[in-house]
């Protein structure tokens, strides 16, 4: 963040992202041209983000603190200078301080059932249903919010809480009209309220996503498998604890947090016993969500789709050990409407690596990790009180190691 306005630019903000566990669970059972199959895991989210200086939404507000304060007291400046002669300064705000602590976290868990039936030896169609539990909680807290002054006038000259330092100025002996202490004392009090806030909130909601899909196995070489994930609608209704929503989230309040719907193709070749080529593409269909989160506002977030595709290799070494590579490439489709500092959206690349290996025949051990490189963005913005312009950068790099057992029998 660039804004000349913070006591330290360029500043950056770093969030430490943690999510030890990402467990999932699928099973199948198969019986003549039927199949059932049940599946669990996080299908967004996962983990949590701690920033412990904060957000830079939250200190380029606290940092417009400076600005504001001047533009109060500067009338009274110029009155007294004009009436004696002596200016008094009380417009010299120097700095600010102030304390920024914010953490949030997000999961997305998927239930999913499915029912699958072969219409012929090579062709299978399936459906199915989703069930999406969603959670997310922030916490955190502004305090400390502090200005220093260089005012000439004794016991105006130090470190004082915004609304204080007001409050002395329009009780001091510089001030005589009652308008004028009265407007004043009215923004001291604005400003407190603004100052300090504190947020504990988690954010609950449940939504359904049917599912349909068709498989097409031509021969034992070649493999295409089409979905279609319909539209989940998702409402999330905020629980805040007492006097901590931060001025921002409401208690009982619903948020329009809608899922997109998908349309995934894969494919698979084997033009060898041992080597395996896949490849696939994944097409969101976010334009026709509302991602302003409100049923009275209709914000244009979304200039196109978002697409992934994706290609991965896998090489049997001998008859237990298999090694495979894969790269997966996103293509975003947000505006700077969507973006901001709580929530955005890079295109990436993720490339991954790891290896297959059956312990004993029925029982195959997973190990792999990935590296995400996000492509730097940034933001232009603008100071709400000054009107000064400023670039936030946004960037991000995740690297995840998975595990996993696949425990196949016969009945």
């Amino acid at each position: 963040n660039n804004c000349v306005l913070l006591n330290d630019t360029p500043r950056e903000y770093i969030g430490d992202v943690k999510a030890p566990l990402f467990p999932s669970f699928y099973y199948t059972y198969k019986t003549g041209k039927l199949a059932f199959s049940f599946g669990f895991n996080p299908i967004g989210g996962g983990g949590g983000a701690e920033f412990k200086t904060g957000l830079p939404s939250f200190e380029t507000g606290i940092a417009d603190l400076v600005p504001t304060v001047q533009s109060i007291v500067g009338p009274v400046d110029q009155g007294v200078a004009q009436a004696t002669g002596t200016d008094p300064q009380f417009r010299n705000v120097t700095s600010y301080a102030s304390d920024i602590y914010f953490k949030g976290s997000s999961v997305y868990f998927g239930y999913q059932a499915n029912v699958s039936y072969a219409l012929t030896d090579a062709l299978a169609v399936a459906v199915g249903a989703r069930l999406v539990t969603a959670k997310n909680t922030y916490e955190g807290y502004i305090k400390g919010v502090e200005i220093t002054s260089a005012s000439v006038v004794p016991g105006f000259s130090g470190t004082f809480t915004p609304g204080d330092y007001l409050r002395a100025v329009a009780a001091s002996p510089y001030v005589t009209n009652p308008v004028s202490q009265g407007t004043i004392n009215a923004y001291a009090d604005a400003i407190d309220a603004g100052a300090n806030r504190e947020a504990d909130v988690e954010q609950t909601g449940t939504g359904i996503t049917p599912i349909i899909s068709l498989n097409y196995m031509p021969s034992d070489r070649i493999n295409v498998a089409v979905k279609y994930e319909m539209k989940t609608s998702l409402e999330l209704t905020n629980a805040v604890a007492e006097g901590k929503g931060a001025g921002i989230w409401e208690d009982g309040k619903t948020e329009i947090a809608d899922m997109p719907a998908l349309l995934a193709v894969g494919v698979t070749l084997k033009p060898l016993d041992n080597l395996m080529i896949s490849t696939g593409a994944h097409y969101y269909f976010d334009k026709s969500i509302d991602y302003d989160g409100s049923e009275d506002l209709d914000v244009e977030m979304i200039d196109k789709n978002f697409v992934e595709y994706a290609l991965g290799l896998e090489y049997g070494i001998n008859e237990k050990l298999r090694v495979s590579a894969g790269w997966l490439t996103t293509l975003t489709g947000v505006n700077d409407m969507y973006q901001s500092d709580l929530s955005y959206s890079l295109n990436t690349n993720s490339f991954g690596a790891g290896f297959g290996f059956d312990i004993i025949p029925s029982l195959e051990l997973n190990l792999a990790g990935s590296y995400t490189l996000y492509k730097d963005g940034s933001l232009d913005k603008t100071s709400s009180v000054t009107n000064v312009p400023y670039v936030m950068g946004l960037d991000k790099k995740v690297f995840i190691i998975s595990a996993g057992l696949n425990f196949s029998f016969g009945m």
